[in-house]
């Protein structure tokens, strides 16, 4: 768990974001949010409790903005990864009962109170949702009004938390083919269009780099000065089939087409990537994984699915290149080590079977990169690339044509050049990569890569999965990660999933 010296300040969302010719900006934040107002790792006989360490090692990237007539203002986690937009009840469980709160391991930040909104509109309609880290949240759906900055969406229907384990709602910036109800519905993303918000369903995110809490979405347009080396486009398509219930196009996937790792061989990587800013960490396939846990003496310990990793791994010059058509993302390692147990590293170092477990290292990190077979999935087809991936690339969203641009992130900037969409386009707006920037283009044959071009990128729809690969641990692991995640992976949709989390 986390003090209340790590909480990142909230003030920086003061600035107010801005509504002007179609396009909405909306400045986010990264926050840790603590389960505890005074939490410890420590037992009540001095030892370390491992269980708390899932506990504060989550975070994500926060808006805030007001739900409700006079407006009642929240915060929510962004989620490329799922659909649902919900609140928690002043009702909840989880907001009213210590004993769930105990349970849980977290406590209700702000909460909408539907008798206080006179637009208030309630629904006998069941909401029900769960995620990829196994939680569940259930209650109603209701319909009210929402204020984004100056800009409102009437009438949108959004899910009230009755049973909730999340100490936030999330705002789903996915699919209405993805919502949790029977019956789907325009999502907010939806209703900004049909009500003359913005002028496609289109967004653009900036997540900027680990050190920086705050990055911007903006909705309805592109900032050019956010990203060099031009946009590379790339078709959105199904999920493999041996993995996925439909083969409608319901998530942010895109073809990967290879990987590299600075001095790793790791095994080809060719499948889908499913870009996802509610989790916190990314998913790759297992040989892939194991590899570099290798390289690096990441350690993985029996029932603390996150992996630990020496801080000072994060003073190399490594980078971890992504390979799409066209366009190359490099992650250089500092982004995957995060020293996010700063205020804990006395307690770790004084309990003695970790401090026999993390000897010699000049701190304990966490590791931005886990197994897919953690999660229960098999495939090696099957790729989730989370913050720990789009902090280095400038990621825009273009539901209309079902297309994702990217680019490498400029990192720390404070030059601002915003390009609307235009409504009937068919393309992003913004300089386009030429694919001469980067070694992406064409990849070449070797080991670490798959041996084909970029054409590569047509084939996913019919590729079959390879073979269940199971977890092998390396000499600086310590057992396979275990199938439940408490926090880091906080927001993708199981939906449409729910074949291969037999596991979960």
């Amino acid at each position: 768990m986390r003090s209340s010296a790590q909480y990142i300040s909230l003030a920086g969302l003061v600035a107010a974001g801005t509504v002007s010719a179609g396009i909405l900006h909306v400045p986010i934040e990264k926050r840790y949010l603590s389960s505890d107002p005074s939490p410890s790792l420590l037992r009540r006989d001095g030892s370390i409790s491992l269980d708390a360490l899932n506990n504060i090692t989550g975070g994500g990237y926060y808006a805030d903005f007001s739900i409700g007539t006079p407006p009642q203002k929240l915060s929510f986690l962004l989620d490329t990864g799922s659909s649902d937009t919900w609140v928690n009840s002043v009702k909840a469980d989880l907001c009213t009962e210590p004993s769930v709160q105990q349970s849980v391991g977290e406590f209700c930040y702000k909460q909408f109170n539907p008798s206080r909104s006179s637009s208030y509109k309630s629904s006998t309609e069941d909401f029900d949702i769960s995620y990829l880290d196994g939680r569940r949240i259930q209650g109603t759906y209701f319909k009210d009004t929402v204020t984004i900055n100056n800009a409102t969406v009437k009438n949108q229907q959004l899910g009230l938390a009755l049973i909730s384990v999340r100490g936030t709602g999330i705002m789903g910036l996915g699919f209405q083919e993805n919502v949790a109800a029977d019956v789907k519905y325009p999502t907010i993303i939806d209703n900004m269009v049909s009500q003359n918000v913005i002028p496609v369903p289109a967004f653009s995110l900036y997540l900027n780099d680990l050190q920086t809490s705050q990055g911007a979405i903006l909705f309805g347009g592109v900032d050019t000065d956010k990203f060099h080396d031009g946009l590379a486009t790339l078709p959105l398509q199904p999920l493999p089939a041996s993995i996925a219930k439909t083969q409608d196009i319901v998530m942010y996937n895109v073809q990967l087409n290879g990987f590299k790792a600075s001095a790793v061989d790791t095994p080809a990587v060719n499948g889908s990537a499913i870009l996802d800013s509610g989790s916190t960490i990314s998913l790759l396939p297992d040989a892939v994984v194991q590899a570099i846990w290798k390289k690096y003496g990441v350690l993985n310990i029996r029932g603390v699915p996150i992996p630990f990793v020496d801080c000072g791994k994060a003073n190399s010059k490594d980078t971890f290149s992504f390979q799409f058509t066209n366009k190359t993302i490099k992650v250089p390692i500092d982004e995957m080590v995060i020293n996010n147990l700063a205020s804990v590293q006395d307690d770790i170092q004084s309990d003695p079977t970790l401090s026999n477990l993390f000897k010699g290292w000049s701190g304990v990190c966490t590791f931005g990169m886990s197994s897919t077979t953690g999660y229960g999935i098999t495939s090696d087809q099957f790729i989730l690339l989370g913050d720990t991936f789009l902090r280095s690339a400038y990621v825009v969203y273009d539901l209309q044509n079902k297309q994702i641009g990217i680019a490498q992130a400029t990192l720390n900037s404070t030059a601002s050049n915003i390009v609307p969409f235009q409504e009937g386009s068919k393309s992003i707006p913004g300089p386009v990569s030429t694919g001469a920037d980067d070694s992406g283009n064409s990849p070449t044959p070797s080991s670490t890569e798959p041996g084909s071009s970029g054409d590569s990128g047509d084939s996913s729809s019919s590729a079959k999965p390879g073979s269940p690969t199971e977890s092998s641990n390396s000499d600086n692991s310590k057992d396979s990660a275990g199938s439940a995640f408490s926090i880091t992976l906080a927001g993708t949709a199981v939906m449409a999933l729910s074949m291969i989390m037999s596991a979960l």
